[in-house]
């Protein structure tokens, strides 16, 4: 099993800002993609969901998979929707201003230090 990695320092890697506080606290593993199609066929389970994409339907997505958290890159604006729809679901909810790609690369010593 994968380690968990606490959100509190998903958001110090990537000076991101929480937008919903969800019902857990850790994540085991990183899935993204700009395709929330290519999201549904992770076998992963609690799971951050990195992605540009800040529609409703990243959280649905989210939902289907398990996941615990979402981390929207790039700085795009993220409705008000979008944030009452985590907060429904208890998925948290992180932005940041960098690129997709960047934040990854800030993610992965979590995951892989160590």
């Amino acid at each position: 099993m994968r380690k968990k990695v606490l959100l509190s320092d998903v958001v110090t890697a990537v000076k991101g800002r929480v937008l919903n506080n969800g019902d857990a606290d850790y994540v085991r593993w990183v899935v993204s993609s700009g395709l929330m199609s290519d999201v549904l066929t992770t076998e992963e389970e609690e799971i951050l969901l990195l992605s540009s994409l800040t529609t409703t339907q990243v959280v649905r997505t989210a939902d289907m998979v398990g996941a615990h958290a979402i981390l929207l890159a790039c700085g795009k604006p993220i409705s008000s929707d979008t944030v009452s729809l985590a907060s429904e679901l208890g998925i948290t909810l992180i932005s940041c201003e960098i690129p997709v790609f960047e934040a990854g690369h800030l993610l992965a010593p979590l995951f892989f230090g160590d």
